[in-house]
């Protein structure tokens, strides 16, 4: 069968190459390219992409195989409950150079003024500083090193304090991504003796925006690519499915330009805000937070996917109750607009194209709750001076998980740092005579928290949740009877 190329665009028009994007993944292929390529066809707009692949390795495909055309299998359910489904050959893509071995093809975009926007994913631990990295290297390891030494280079080029600079979307998921980059750009440039008037000219001339991204992109659809493939009438080894939802929130602070990329102007999956920690604050504690508040709930219920436990309405209860009552109240964003997040989360999570692991998703599973759901855990208790029902329960329930009292633990062991097991086989001895004392541990444990949790409302509560978990095989069932107690 014949791989897909740009033959199979239908004539659909190839844009001129403007942006550069550090990062072949599936994500941004999913999210960010998707995007651009329905910006160009809405608006007629001209914005092609060059794929950097930021490090070797990776993907063992390249887009160069395809003229940089690829498919995206957009599935979900729409609002109304009815299963969509949307495939489109992304044309925006014009070819993939690699960091490593092509430095100098980089370098050459950096010299070319018609490259306006750089977007990213290279991963939360992208944006480091590495002190390692030299002004000579060609090229440095690290990201923001690669994009110090493009910056400069464009500096050098282009007329240097009259030089047009870039404007950033990196959408790493890190807090205040573009600020992080921006920060470590400029260490790298005072560090490497760069000079005042590029340092002033990286600041005053380049915009580096703050970004957050949603979109859930399950990635190469494997078990079902032979079927696909048969429909489409060619071989497409980087075709990509993702769910339908999709939100780009995209910061424009006070004395920051529009960006470059009009990607608000016909897209409601796009919005451009002067502040987007609200945003930010609703993802993390409603989508994140029913995900890691359900998981060990999940897991001792022996479900295996977020689908599975979806059609349980006893779980669906649950995350309907803990939202109202724990998430959304201490949340900044109007509740009408939260009300509605939550109602998508609730069907992005019955996605019947999905399978979202729920053991994939324990990964750092306490570290994601410390994230994630304490926040609203310590505002709930604030505010009604009780310990939160569905949340302890899951509180509890990661104890469970981590200390294997559940059915399925030798085949489900935590998957964490060293020191956080190690802590957690302490728990589990002081359990062995003392199930309070297991839990005022557990809670009191400073390294997991950052604090002390270990009220006498909270650690009561905890323990009977403990023990409702455990005295008997979980069950979904089980679950429900909590939430109607």
């Amino acid at each position: 069968m014949q791989r897909v190329n740009e033959t199979h665009l239908n004539g659909h028009p190839r844009p001129a190459e403007r942006i550069i994007q550090f990062g072949e993944g599936n994500f941004l292929r999913a999210f960010i390219d998707w995007k651009i390529d329905l910006m160009n066809e809405a608006l007629g707009s001209d914005f092609g992409v060059v794929v950097v692949r930021p490090i070797a390795g990776g993907i063992p495909f390249s887009l160069n195989d395809s003229d940089g055309v690829y498919t995206t299998i957009i599935r979900g359910v729409d609002d109304d409950g009815s299963e969509r489904a949307d495939t489109r050959q992304i044309a925006c893509v014009r070819r993939e150079v690699s960091a490593v071995d092509d430095w100098q093809d980089v370098l050459a975009m950096a010299r070319n003024t018609d490259f306006c926007a750089v977007v990213s994913n290279t991963t939360e631990a992208g944006i480091t500083y590495v002190a390692e990295c030299k002004k000579d290297d060609a090229p440095p390891a690290s990201f923001p090193a690669k994009v110090t030494l493009m910056l400069l280079e464009r500096f050098n080029a282009c007329g240097m304090v009259e030089a047009p600079g870039f404007h950033f979307l990196p959408c790493e998921l890190i807090d205040h991504n573009g600020d992080a980059l921006r920060e470590t750009v400029l260490k790298h440039a005072a560090d490497w003796g760069l000079g005042t008037e590029f340092i002033t000219w990286v600041k005053e001339k380049n915009a580096f925006f703050n970004t957050l991204v949603d979109r859930i992109v399950p990635g190469y659809p494997r078990d079902e690519a032979e079927a696909l493939e048969k429909q489409l009438g060619y071989h497409d080894p980087l075709m990509v499915a993702a769910e339908l939802f999709h939100f780009l929130v995209i910061e424009q602070r006070e004395g920051q330009p529009a960006p470059c990329l009009p990607l608000a102007e016909k897209d409601s999956g796009t919005i451009i805000t002067p502040n987007a920690d609200g945003y930010k604050e609703r993802k993390v504690a409603i989508l994140n937070g029913a995900h890691t508040a359900l998981c060990p709930l999940a897991l001792l219920a022996g479900a295996d996917t977020v689908k599975e436990t979806m059609a349980a309405k006893p779980a669906a209860a649950f995350l309907d109750a803990m939202l109202a009552t724990e998430i959304i109240p201490y949340l900044s964003l109007p509740k009408a607009e939260l009300n509605e997040f939550s109602a998508a989360v609730l069907r992005r999570f019955a996605n019947p194209f999905i399978n979202h692991r729920w053991y994939d998703i324990s990964l750092n599973g306490i570290a994601k709750f410390h994230t994630r759901n304490l926040p609203r855990f310590e505002a709930h208790m604030a505010a009604s001076g009780a310990a939160p029902r569905f949340m302890g329960l899951s509180l509890a329930a990661w104890l469970a998980f981590y200390t294997g009292a559940f059915a399925k633990a030798d085949a489900l062991p935590p998957r964490d740092a060293e020191d956080v097991i190690a802590r957690f086989t302490g728990f589990k001895t002081i359990g062995e005579s003392d199930t309070k004392e297991m839990v005022r541990a557990y809670l009191a444990d400073e390294a997991l928290w950052g604090k002390s949790l270990a009220s006498d409302a909270l650690v009561a509560l905890v323990e009977e949740a403990y023990q409702y978990l455990t005295a008997e095989p979980f069950s979904f069932a089980r679950l429900g009877d909590w939430v109607n107690r």
